[in-house]
């Protein structure tokens, strides 16, 4: 494919430090988690020694970033956290902007939205906006998918520099519903590169129409924003719904 842009990820450490990336996998969890953890929970969840998990926890614990409720021998994030990303949470950045424009057009849409970010290989769900119907597609902070599922997928293939064996590998990767034809995919992503949006007719998830545009309308391909709604009617004009979500991408960069 010609005229694309190479995906800008973190470099992978000569030797990265398992101490570190387990300590990483044990706030994600929690994070994941709206009730505190034990101990126990925490080890099955994200596979780690119990020993080591403890000593992590304990270490954590002291740095103020988990709280232990010693009476219930459960953990939980503590308010260090936020300390420690007040000089992130405080900038006024294109992603800030992104969230806050979210909502509304969740509640126009009768939309789920969410803000996705590549991250190497996969994309990892970082913010979430519903349309607080009684009825409706639930998102989880945190997730990691395949980079190349739904809508998003054919966004990220479009301007992520995949040579043909990697685009094969991608799509293989992705746990499809209903997989699309190979052929009939790579065309939907050439027309997800040339106008800018992806689209998803039930191949993830039966039933379910996905739309994506990019955050960013040039240079790397680093977040994407994607709406899953019910398709009550496989035939309907996508076009409306893609302008709404560029509505949100234009105001996140204004």
């Amino acid at each position: 494919m010609s005229n694309v842009v190479p995906i800008a990820t973190a470099a992978v450490p000569a030797k990265p430090v398992g101490a570190v990336t387990a300590a990483v996998a044990i706030l994600r969890c929690l994070g994941r988690h709206a009730d505190s953890m034990r101990l126990s929970e925490i080890v099955r969840a994200e596979a780690i020694n119990p020993s080591t998990a403890l000593n992590i926890l304990r270490t954590l614990e002291y740095e103020g970033l988990v709280s232990f409720d010693r009476r219930a021998k459960r953990y939980a994030l503590a308010d260090g956290l936020a300390e420690l990303a007040a000089p992130l949470s405080g900038r006024d950045d294109p992603v800030q902007r992104a969230q806050r424009a979210m909502a509304a057009a969740a509640q126009e849409l009768h939309a789920t939205i969410g803000l996705w970010r590549v991250v190497g290989d996969e994309v990892e769900l970082i913010h979430v906006a519903d349309s607080g119907a009684a009825i409706r597609i639930a998102f989880t902070l945190g997730r990691r998918l395949p980079m190349l599922l739904g809508a998003m997928g054919r966004l990220v293939a479009a301007r992520g520099g995949l040579d043909d064996a990697a685009l094969a590998t991608g799509f293989a990767a992705v746990p499809w519903a209903v997989a699309p034809d190979y052929a009939t995919w790579l065309g939907e992503v050439a027309a997800a590169g040339r106008d800018g949006v992806g689209v998803d007719r039930g191949h993830v998830n039966a039933g379910i129409l996905g739309v994506a545009v990019p955050l960013e309308s040039a240079g790397p391909l680093r977040h994407v924003i994607a709406a899953a709604m019910f398709d009550a009617d496989p035939n309907a004009d996508v076009h409306p719904i893609a302008r709404r979500l560029r509505a949100v991408a234009d105001a996140a960069n204004a």
